[in-house]
C-alpha cells in the first residue's frame, strides 16, 4: 500500500506557516490528473488564502471550524455547462479531492475535506460569498496547511464488509 494512502488522516490543526506557492500548484495538479467520466474534466478549483475569507468559511458549515487555522482552502466545483449531471459531478470531484488529499500528504502537508454539496445550504452560501456563476456547482471545500496535530493511525480493513461474487 503506498504510505500517503496508509497514513492519510484529516487535518483540522495547523500551523501558522504560510504554504508555499508551488506545493498549491503541485495539489492542483494531482486533482487534475484524477479520472472524470467521459474525461469531461468538469472540475473546477479556486484557491482561498486571505485570512478574512478563510474565516467567512467557517460560518457556512458547522464542520469547517479548522479553516480559521487554515492557510489555505481549496473549493472544488463541478461545471454544469460541461457536465449536466449532478451525480457524474460529485463523483469526478470526489476523484479530484482524493488526489488533493494523498499529494498533501507526500507534500507534508495536513488536509481536511468538508462537503458543501449536497446541503443546498452551504451550497448557496458558498455561491453567494465567492459569486460563482449558476453553472458552477460547488462540492467541497478542503482546508489546507501545515499540520499543528498528530493523530493516531488507525487500521479500517475490515473483512465483514468484502463479499466475492461466485457464480
Amino acid at each position: 500500500m503506498l504510505e500517503e494512502i496508509r497514513v492519510r488522516q484529516s487535518i483540522r490543526k495547523y500551523t501558522d506557516q504560510p504554504i508555499e506557492e508551488e506545493k498549491i500548484i503541485a495539489l492542483l495538479k494531482a486533482a487534475m490528473r484524477a479520472p472524470t467520466a467521459q474525461n469531461r474534466q468538469e472540475w473546477r478549483f479556486l484557491v482561498v488564502q486571505d485570512r478574512e475569507s478563510l474565516d467567512n468559511i467557517a460560518t457556512f458549515s458547522p464542520y469547517t471550524g479548522m479553516m480559521k487555522q487554515a492557510q489555505a482552502a481549496i473549493i472544488v466545483l463541478g461545471d454544469r455547462e460541461v457536465t449536466p449531471t449532478d451525480a457524474y459531478i460529485y463523483v469526478d470531484c470526489a476523484a479530484a479531492i482524493q488526489n488533493i488529499l494523498l499529494e498533501g500528504v507526500h507534500l507534508g502537508l495536513g488536509t481536511c475535506w468538508c462537503a458543501i454539496g449536497p446541503n443546498e445550504e452551504r451550497i448557496e452560501a458558498f455561491k453567494n460569498y465567492f459569486k460563482f456563476p449558476n453553472t458552477h456547482l460547488p462540492v467541497a471545500v478542503i482546508a489546507v496547511g501545515y499540520p499543528n496535530e498528530t493523530k493516531q493511525w488507525i487500521d479500517r480493513f475490515d473483512e465483514n464488509k468484502i463479499t466475492y461474487w461466485k457464480k
